[in-house]
């Protein structure tokens, strides 16, 4: 019931959005993106009825369940309110859209780590669909590191090449592909780097990921550094679309753009390579405090650590 809901609201969102853009209050789509609108909500709707099926004893603890839904609602308020809109009308509110859809939100998303928790939400094709062999295959190559980093950064780095900026923020598909292709290059990305889980249960070890985590940064900043740093104005289209601050110069306007891309993005991978650490350091602890030594070894105490080897 709450399935066709969500389908049927939709239907009327999108015929507002066409119809009586202007009377829409700001929380409203400014222009309807279907997948956006009907994966944020079902995502919602299974999470909500995975935890009400989910043992108390494996339920997430409540920080978790809080990043996840700030991912989520965040997602949400950058592609589905009327910051849409302003976001089209200043290059620094548009880099605040992508940073939150490319990295903010896919983070907190992969912070709270609900693969156990939507399992028991989504519907019984949902899952089929998601262990199906062609996905199956799919996942084994694109859930490595290298190649989630090189779709993370093509999907992040391509769209500010100033002409295919300008063409995508004039073509409406164009501009849906860019915001999407920026969404799930994210959630790849981050998915993969945060995974909670040791090896073997996760693919690759903490160190492996906390490497792809870390080394993304520096293309990102050879990028988002040029664009704050530049003197040539790059991106024309926000001068002939009407900036929304016009006190706020083409180029000061760029460099606050440029910094938006640069830094926050920087302190998410590096907040990301001291979570792999400390995964790493607490997976070692727990290994060591069910090893049971084998008749005859000798146990020593590491002074400097206090851990018994």
């Amino acid at each position: 019931m709450l399935d066709f809901l969500i389908l049927l609201a939709a239907v009327i969102v999108d015929l507002l959005c066409r119809y009586v853009p202007a009377h829409l209050p700001y929380l409203f789509p400014f222009v309807f993106n279907a997948p956006v609108f009907l994966g944020s909500w079902f995502m919602l709707l299974w999470y909500l009825r995975g935890m009400a099926r989910i043992a108390p004893e494996q339920k997430p603890g409540r920080l978790r369940q809080w990043f996840f839904l700030l991912g989520l609602g965040s997602i949400y308020f950058v592609l589905q309110t009327h910051f849409e809109y302003i976001s089209q009308h200043m290059f620094f509110l548009n880099r605040i859209q992508a940073v939150v859809i490319g990295m903010a939100a896919p983070f907190g998303i992969a912070i709270g780590w609900m693969p156990e928790v939507l399992r028991l939400g989504v519907p019984p094709w949902v899952l089929r669909a998601c262990q199906s062999r062609v996905v199956h295959r799919l996942s084994r190559v694109l859930a490595h590191p290298l190649p989630a980093m090189a779709i993370f950064l093509i999907t992040t780095d391509v769209w500010l090449i100033p002409a295919v900026h300008f063409a995508a923020m004039i073509n409406p598909f164009l501009y849906a592909v860019m915001n999407l292709s920026c969404l799930l290059g994210g959630l790849l990305f981050w998915l993969v780097v945060l995974d909670p889980r040791p090896k073997p249960a996760a693919r690759f070890s903490y160190l492996a990921r906390a490497a792809a985590g870390f080394l993304v940064m520096f293309p990102q900043i050879a990028v988002s550094s040029y664009i704050a740093l530049s003197t040539d104005n790059l991106y024309s289209f926000y001068t002939l679309c009407g900036r929304l601050f016009p006190s706020i110069s083409p180029l000061y306007d760029q460099m606050l753009g440029g910094l938006i891309q640069w830094i926050p993005p920087g302190m998410m991978n590096t907040a990301a390579l001291l979570i792999s650490l400390n995964a790493l350091r607490l997976s070692d602890i727990k290994a060591e405090e069910s090893f049971v030594p084998p008749p005859g070894a000798k146990i020593y105490e590491a002074k400097w650590t206090g851990q018994k080897k």
